[in-house]
């Protein structure tokens, strides 16, 4: 058996066969997300690893755990805010009341566990963060996580070892429910702490003036707060995409700010949603856009995306961050060239998150077990620098270098195909062809037909052909009914036939 077909085999279930933790690597785990989760049940299939998955909150999720009261619990040691502070981000997450997800659930299922098929296109965020609970039950994850723990430090264990060189890590955990501390020392670190928790605002001349509200889509929770409002959305984006949709049935008027870059701007849109040029300052009373246009509002909305941050990573470890946006150093988006036992596992933007972290994690458990090798530390940094070049050379902002290859789909799905096939699981993915077309229609429809595409539908109807379903409402003249059938082809490919109907 080759060292590829070994694998392959190992990453499905090997439960059983497991040799005793002694001798085994310890693995931790940073954040209890979807990214987490996978992580952790990755490496506890392994032979030769063990983990424990670190959460701050009382439960695990992510994201997608949402309490409407807004706080959560935190360690002091991470957060220079008053944790009584609503605005505090460690106080919430980015979802609010009544979410519904802006794609369909097959691009939020991780392998071997299915969402309920045919039960809903577009999953809740209270189904969504079920579905995680449930994952984590399924693979027995529970007695490897440890719930209100915030990770305070992470430092090597010997801070003077040359660049490149794997070294063990000294872990300092804060339990929130105790008050106590403690330290442990793990062979790897695996960051999965998610992209979405510190809002990222840039400065705007006049704001300060301006007498109504200012907020962080991230503090957005209920449509009802702004009923009768005229709301100002800066940024282009899926926030500002979901936030005009579900402010269009309570706001009197939705503006949407942004860029119009290569023309793109929001399609078939309520009929109170507007949209405009960037916004080139603030008055007291609402904005002025770059074309002069004035607009009055009761509430501006930032609309523009999140910082990288962890403020648990000593300084010792190495790591910086560009602009709040950008981690250098970073081989193949995951894996920190100068200490290859720490990963940023799901950091990349604008990509199907779900297929990102399971790829990613299960190269990073192929490279601690051996089977993948990596290249030295001055190849891996070589072809780091050599993307910041082309990313340079494209005048690409610091906020679009983590995105993957030229920005386009194709590339995306090439990254992930890539790797697959570096530690032999492309075949493991056999839907992936047709993951990649229901990406690439949902991302279409969301931002070109935001005010029906919620009642869009998929069926799978055998495991090589799906069936996507998209919706038409007469008071948008605009939209056409299809039903759109996607095929998967022997090579990997898939093909995609169109019928457009008359009727909706």
């Amino acid at each position: 058996m080759s060292v590829h077909e070994s694998f392959k085999n190992h990453c499905e279930h090997y439960k059983d066969a497991r040799v005793n933790a002694q001798g085994k690597k310890k693995v931790a785990i940073v954040g209890g997300g979807p990214s987490g989760l996978v992580s952790l049940r990755r490496v506890l299939d392994s032979f030769s690893l063990i983990g424990t998955l670190i959460e701050q909150k009382d439960d695990v999720g992510g994201i997608w755990y949402y309490k409407d009261e807004k706080k959560f619990p935190a360690s002091s040691q991470n957060s220079t805010d008053s944790l009584d502070d609503l605005d505090n981000p460690e106080n919430t997450t980015a979802m609010y009341d009544n979410l519904s997800c802006n794609l369909p659930y097959v691009l939020l299922e991780l392998r071997d566990f299915k969402h309920e098929r045919f039960a809903y296109t577009f999953a809740t965020q209270q189904q969504v963060h079920h579905y995680l609970r449930e994952y984590a039950t399924h693979f027995n994850l529970w007695p490897h996580i440890r719930l209100n723990t915030s990770v305070v430090d992470v430092r090597p264990e010997f801070e003077t070892l040359r660049e490149g060189t794997s070294g063990k890590w000294i872990i300092e955990t804060h339990n929130l429910q105790t008050n106590t501390f403690s330290s442990e020392i793990y062979d790897a670190v695996m960051i999965c702490t998610g992209k979405h928790a510190y809002p990222y605002q840039r400065p705007i001349p006049g704001l300060k003036t301006f007498k109504g509200k200012v907020m962080h889509a991230k503090f957005f929770k209920n449509a009802d707060d702004f009923i009768d409002q005229s709301v100002v959305l800066i940024g282009l984006g899926p926030s500002a995409a979901d936030l005009a949709l579900v402010l269009s049935t309570t706001a009197k008027k939705i503006t949407v700010c942004h860029k119009f870059i290569n023309g793109k701007k929001l399609g078939i849109v309520p009929k109170n949603v507007h949209q405009m040029s960037c916004v080139k300052k603030v008055t007291g009373d609402g904005i002025v856009t770059e074309e002069n246009e004035r607009v009055s509002c009761d509430c501006i909305i930032f609309c523009t995306g999140y910082g990288i941050k962890f403020p648990f990573l000593n300084p010792s470890c190495g790591v910086t961050i560009v602009e709040e946006k950008y981690v250098p150093h970073l081989y193949n988006k995951m894996i920190f060239t100068k200490r290859p036992t720490l990963f940023f596992l799901n950091l990349c933007y604008q990509t199907p998150e779900y297929v990102c972290m399971e790829i990613q994690v299960c190269y990073a458990v192929n490279y601690l077990e051996g089977y993948t090798k990596l290249p030295s530390f001055q190849d891996m940094e070589a072809a780091v620098k050599a993307e910041e070049e082309d990313k340079i050379q494209r005048e690409h902002p610091h906020s679009l270098w983590l995105q993957i290859g030229d920005l386009s789909a194709d590339a995306t799905w090439n990254y992930f195909w890539r790797i697959a096939e570096e530690i032999g699981i492309k075949d493991q993915f056999k839907d992936g062809p047709l993951l990649e077309q229901v990406y690439r229609i949902s991302m279409q429809r969301m931002f070109g037909s935001l005010a029906i595409y919620k009642s869009d539908r998929l069926r799978i109807r055998t495991q090589t052909m799906w069936e996507y379903m998209l919706a038409a409402k007469p008071e948008f003249p605009d939209s056409k009914f299809e039903i759109v059938t996607i095929i998967a082809n022997p090579d990997f490919t898939a093909s995609v036939e169109r019928l457009q109907l008359s009727d909706g």
